[in-house]
């Protein structure tokens, strides 16, 4: 049977007497909650015994084991995918806008794992990523198409070792990949914390009527469509992202975007809340009349982290892909490019 083992610091960003199993699952994203008690071992809060019905406060050590579920092969596969950097124990990659991020239920293979299984065949860590946990298909996690639906169940959690977050299909830019599974721990606590910089980049439809501002907004799965969500008063996940303009156009908006939580599809509902959905997105907006072909404008711009314990915080940027600069070529009225 394989098992992992965690070992998680609660954040101060976590408030004080949330139950254990709400923090598992909601926070660490690492199964479902009602997969906890079938899965979970040797639970232990501070070096103690504890229940998934323990209160947890910041500052308290929760520790134990998981069982992996069902273990379908995942096949090495030549998977192109640009590095922007690869250091001892992790790297750092340019997610091609369509790239799946892991196997799911439609999407058995040409995903980034498989990808990284066939470019680190020789890896020892690498190959236990061809045992992936199933039920995790169906969010956060993963962003989001019918990948989008399988890799969003993903976020009501199951482990993919060497994976520490990730991006929707369509939406493309920096990620940054474990190589071992103390990298893997510790990246993983600091998306927990809320520590990490990530700036965004998006047009969207419309002109967003402030030049900046924040988002304060809870998110829930939209209960009229299984593969969206939605705005969500009074309950939902936490959810946060701060947006400044940086053009304007007639009837479009390039902004940045600075998300300070990671709910699923979190940017491209909250731009729709305001009005301004992200061009090309096929989930939120409506076909554009002057961009009908656009395919979504969403881009990981900037990733800043400690990758490793013993090095300092270090921005990773992905340059802007060519399907932005040629909506900006049009929108700028200077034509499509003749290459």
């Amino acid at each position: 049977m394989n098992i992992y083992h965690f070992h998680y610091s609660i954040p101060e960003t976590i408030p004080g007497g949330r139950r254990l199993d709400q923090f598992l699952a909601d926070e660490a994203d690492l199964c479902r909650r009602s997969q906890l008690k079938q899965r979970v071992r040797d639970l232990r809060c501070n070096g103690k015994p504890a229940k998934l019905s323990t209160r947890v406060l910041p500052g308290d050590i929760v520790e134990g084991s998981l069982e992996a579920v069902g273990l379908p092969k995942a096949i090495p596969q030549p998977v192109d995918f640009p590095l922007i950097h690869e250091g001892r124990s992790f790297l750092v990659i340019d997610k091609p806008q369509g790239l799946v991020v892991h196997p799911g239920a439609g999407n058995p293979d040409g995903t980034l794992v498989n990808g990284l299984l066939w470019r680190y065949r020789d890896d020892p860590f690498f190959q236990a990523l061809r045992n992936i946990p199933e039920g995790a298909s169906g969010e956060e996690i993963s962003d989001e198409s019918d990948q989008e639906a399988d890799q969003e169940s993903d976020q009501e959690g199951d482990l993919r070792p060497g994976i520490v977050h990730r991006l929707d299909k369509d939406t493309s830019g920096v990620m940054i990949v474990a190589k071992t599974l103390e990298t893997h721990q510790y990246l993983v606590d600091q998306f927990m914390a809320g520590s990490v910089k990530k700036l965004y980049l998006a047009i969207t439809r419309g002109a967003i009527r402030q030049n900046q501002g924040i988002i304060d907004s809870p998110l829930g799965r939209d209960p009229n469509h299984r593969r969206r969500f939605a705005v969500t008063p009074g309950a939902g996940k936490p959810a946060h992202t701060a947006f400044q303009v940086l053009r304007r156009f007639p009837q479009h908006t390039l902004v940045l975007l600075k998300p300070s939580t990671g709910r699923t599809h979190q940017l491209r509902v909250h731009l729709a809340s305001l009005g301004n959905p992200i061009l090309g997105d096929p989930l939120y907006a409506r076909p554009d009349r002057q961009l009908p072909q656009a395919t979504l404008m969403l881009h990981a711009r900037l990733l800043e982290l400690s990758p490793e314990p013993e090095g300092g915080v270090t921005p990773y940027i992905a340059p802007v892909p060519e399907r932005f600069r040629e909506v900006l070529r049009i929108l700028s009225g200077k034509g499509p490019s003749r290459g």
